[in-house]
């Protein structure tokens, strides 16, 4: 074997072990409870691993799934997801997303049934300046055409509420994908928070600028998702 397919082996293997990582942190944030799936580019390839119509909690490597950007199963024996064209869709899209996750946080889902936006109030809101783009059709992102449209309406985003139905975040990698995730949902505690005792200031885009200057560099992304990754520990 060449080095550079062991290399890729290795890649691949960590890029799994990541997926199944991220399946448990978003479980034990709560942010997924028995539904929910998440999905990562596998690198040099037209291929992406997918997690299967299993509760996140129970997933397991040889559970993944491998399926191609025309949304085909190749590899796997587990069923996909109903909204496996909203990942294949998210992938042809968006060139520079490596990692998506679509998780049901209970606060930023009440944002997705009113008119209210999640504007950022705090650092870590910072990544949602000018407001999380909802999309308004409540059915489950099962059809290429629907998928298209969640795309369209996320924009260059790093979020989006589904309406009365969860969220997809999505990142360059798995880690950041899932700080996202877990952002989002702090952005909508705080600012559910703050409308309870008064009036809101969100953070303005110079503002947020800087937060996510600070938030964002790896070596804080890493900080924070060894952090989480250590909360699951022996689960």
């Amino acid at each position: 074997m060449s080095n550079l397919k062991r290399a890729q082996r290795a890649m691949s293997a960590q890029i799994k072990k990541n997926l199944i990582t991220a399946c448990r942190i978003l479980s034990c944030e709560g942010l997924v409870q028995g539904f929910g799936h998440v999905s990562a580019r596998i690198p040099d390839s037209d291929l992406f691993l997918l997690t299967p119509r299993i509760s996140l909690a129970l997933v397991q490597e040889n559970d993944l799934l491998v399926l191609n950007l025309k949304g085909e199963i190749v590899a796997g024996n587990s069923r996909a997801p109903f909204e496996a064209p909203l990942h294949t869709a998210v992938f042809n899209g968006r060139a520079e997303i490596h990692a998506i996750a679509r998780i049901h946080g209970r606060r930023a889902n009440m944002f997705s049934v009113t008119d209210k936006k999640i504007e950022p109030v705090h650092n870590h809101g910072s990544f949602f300046s000018g407001g999380v783009p909802l999309f308004p059709n409540t059915d489950l992102i099962s059809t290429p055409e629907l998928g298209l449209e969640v795309v369209a309406t996320l924009g260059k985003r790093a979020a989006i509420l589904l309406r009365g139905n969860g969220q997809v975040t999505v990142g360059r990698s798995i880690p950041e994908a899932v700080m996202m995730a877990i952002y989002l949902e702090e952005a909508a505690e705080m600012l559910y928070g703050a409308l309870q005792i008064g009036t809101p200031v969100p953070l303005s885009s110079e503002e947020s600028a800087r937060g996510k200057e600070e938030t964002l560099p790896p070596v804080d992304l890493e900080r924070a998702w060894n952090y989480f990754k250590s909360k699951i520990q022996g689960r």
